[in-house]
């Protein structure tokens, strides 16, 4: 009988815990181990827990063994999240553009609480590239005038293998290899990872995602 109290007095303390969402981040749980590996996904198993959505002005969803983001929607992002929870990660994934304009974003998210607060890696299919934060849904660029140019960035149709670190207030944006842009900001310092894409005033934006990893920074 004692056993089973404690048991349950253990439980309770569990559930108390885990509703303490920045603690409970599950890279910083004790059983994880010295494995730097957090998350990985090929998308070739359709069953995974990322959010889908379908209707006539975007998609969000398993295609082609990869995860695919389009909208038609101008001046409008668009993202999906694998419900985890992590303070500091190192995320990569590679993309390539499938249809729509040069002058879009695509990329990952990093400490996403909710549609109001995460921070957007992002570059565009015309060589742009920045670190947005959405703070209480207000988006703005860190450290940024607007997003600059790189040629680092394949453009076009070319695929881009994005990596994106958020370790303590350092924020770093890598593409192809190249460190882009690094800032600091304290504002977000947990949350789920993601993928996002967004149109300006031409719509059509779409993105085929693989191979998304995320690792111990």
């Amino acid at each position: 009988m004692k056993a089973k109290k404690l048991f349950i007095i253990l439980l309770v303390c569990l559930f108390l815990y885990a509703c303490r969402s920045e603690a409970f981040t599950a890279d910083t749980l004790p059983w994880v181990g010295d494995d730097p590996v957090l998350f990985k996904d090929s998308f070739s198993d359709t069953m995974g827990n990322w959010r889908t959505h379908f209707d006539s002005l975007s998609f969000a969803g398993y295609e082609q063994s990869g995860f695919r983001l389009w909208a038609k929607v101008p001046n409008y992002q668009f993202w999906s999240v694998p419900e985890l929870n992590f303070k500091d990660v190192l995320i990569y994934t590679r993309a390539i553009r499938q249809a729509g304009p040069d002058n879009n974003i695509y990329g990952v998210l990093c400490r996403y609480q909710d549609e109001m607060n995460y921070y957007a890696f992002v570059i565009g299919s015309d060589g742009y590239y920045g670190i947005f934060r959405n703070l209480e849904g207000a988006q703005t660029l860190i450290d940024q005038d607007h997003m600059d140019f790189s040629e680092a960035i394949h453009q076009g149709w070319d695929a881009n293998e994005i990596q994106a670190i958020c370790k303590g207030e350092q924020l770093v944006l890598i593409v192809n290899g190249t460190i882009l842009l690094q800032v600091q900001d304290s504002s977000l310092s947990y949350g789920d990872v993601g993928l996002i894409v967004g149109n300006f005033s031409e719509p059509g934006v779409d993105v085929l995602f693989d191979d998304f990893i995320v690792v111990k920074p």
